[in-house]
């Protein structure tokens, strides 16, 4: 019985096996093969045809370029390089091109690949009022030619009301930074740029703009006068030139804002450090801190509170790159931690109130970039909030009557220009919601007027 049922067990398993086998078999045949992958894409590589005709190129001017090397660059053949500089020379220094140049070229393309272009024409706009074109001629050598254009000068108000900065909100307005700058530097002699602003404070301008013909670029001129509305006070500056004098600003009564020192060197900084005992940020210990700091990025340059002459530059103890400027018998005034200093500075040599000396730094003894600023009276340093400045120079005579004209001129304009009204929601077109100064082609420029005033008195 048991080789009877063992066998029985093994013949019902092989039947199992079998007709597993072959239902497998059968589902297996029905079902597709998978796709085979597709081939590889091939790439089709297409050969740069150059042109046949002339072709017109910008070249970008790098710093420390000449003009033969970015000619070179831009494969122009070398002995017609040579022959275009040389003609150039005769109406353009070529040791003056600098990198904000605009330079156009116009070629024929090689004739054999790998060959030099074939230069015909060489482009150049040193200046807003310049142009100056090098071409070639039917017998293969080069002509320069110098144009001098005719400037259209026009003047420009603008009115704003100070929201974050006076640069930032003046230069949303379209100001051009050369003419804020100096708005700046005319302001710093009678407001402290920490501490005198607050919301709702508004300021205006008149300026002088120069254009070509075209209308394609525009040149700052002369700042003809500054307005500022703050919370406890009215400032209004006007730009005058004296018959035996430089011209300058000058207040309402004819008072010049140059006065002694300036109370800020720094344009934008951060008053961080004041005068007196304070704990030593390195030393760790309470020390006597015996000027004040400003706070600024490395590099942020750094004016001479007033005219005077350098008495020492260099490296100097923990103070690091380090200025003294001497105003006069009583006065000097220090500079240190700045990181370079302006080209030409040496000891001996005049400055004058703003000129830029140095920049800011962090070298000497410091725990970051600023400025620490000293005011030295009879050889000892003081807190310069405690020293009044010397006063400041009055017109009179014919000039002051030259300049009452100027003033009620300046102000008739000031006040009757409205400045464009902003819409309610943003335009698609950015450039569109950005009010814009108002131009006054039909009007004449400060300079005119001023000497038209002058004039009549």
């Amino acid at each position: 019985m048991r080789w009877t049922s063992g066998a029985l067990c093994l013949i019902i398993a092989c039947a199992i096996a079998v007709t597993d086998y072959y239902r497998h078999r059968e589902v297996a045949q029905l079902t597709p093969a998978p796709p085979a992958p597709p081939p590889p894409p091939v790439k089709v590589v297409e050969e740069e045809v150059e042109p046949t005709g002339p072709v017109d190129e910008t070249l970008q001017v790098l710093k420390g370029d000449t003009l033969s090397s970015v000619l070179l660059r831009a494969k122009i053949d070398q002995t017609q390089v040579h022959d275009a500089v040389e003609a150039l020379t005769k109406v353009f220094n070529a040791k003056d091109l600098r990198p904000d140049h605009q330079l156009f070229v116009t070629y024929m393309p090689p004739k054999e690949k790998g060959g030099d272009r074939d230069l015909l024409s060489l482009y150049i706009r040193p200046s807003i009022e310049c142009e100056i074109t090098v071409e070639k001629g039917d017998d293969g050598s080069y002509r320069a030619q110098k144009e001098v254009k005719k400037l259209i000068k026009t003047t420009q108000i603008a009115k704003g009301e100070i929201k974050e900065s006076l640069f930032l909100d003046a230069k949303k307005l379209k100001v051009p930074p050369k003419v804020i700058t100096e708005m700046v530097k005319v302001l710093s002699h009678d407001v402290d740029f920490q501490r005198d602003f607050h919301p709702g404070d508004t300021f205006g301008l008149v300026y002088d703009t120069e254009k070509d013909p075209e209308g394609l670029l525009e040149r700052p001129g002369q700042l003809s006068f500054v307005y500022l509305k703050l919370k406890d006070k009215e400032l209004r500056f006007y730009n005058f030139k004296p018959r035996s004098s430089p011209p300058g600003y000058y207040d309402l009564k004819g008072s010049s804002t140059r006065k002694g020192l300036l109370r800020t060197p720094v344009d934008g900084a951060r008053l961080s450090s004041g005068f007196g005992s304070r704990r030593h940020p390195v030393l760790g210990y309470r020390k006597d801190h015996k000027g004040v700091d400003f706070a600024a990025p490395i590099g942020t340059p750094v004016m001479s509170a007033g005219d005077g002459v350098v008495e020492k530059v260099g490296p100097f103890s923990s103070y690091g790159n380090y200025i003294r400027v001497r105003h006069n018998s009583e006065i000097s005034t220090a500079y240190a931690h700045l990181s370079r200093f302006a080209t030409g500075l040496r000891p001996g040599k005049a400055v004058r109130q703003g000129q830029i000396i140095g920049y800011i730094g962090m070298t000497g003894r410091t725990t970051g970039p600023h400025l620490h600023y000293e005011l030295i009276r009879f050889g000892k340093q003081v807190d310069p909030k405690h020293v009044k400045t010397m006063p400041a120079g009055k017109l009179g005579g014919a000039d002051l009557s030259a300049f009452k004209a100027l003033v009620a001129s300046i102000n008739k304009r000031f006040e009757a220009y409205k400045p464009p009204v902003q819409p309610a929601e943003e335009p698609d077109d950015a450039e569109a919601s950005t009010p814009t100064p108002a131009a006054e082609n039909d009007v004449p420029t400060s300079d005119e007027l001023q000497k038209a005033d002058s004039k009549k008195v």
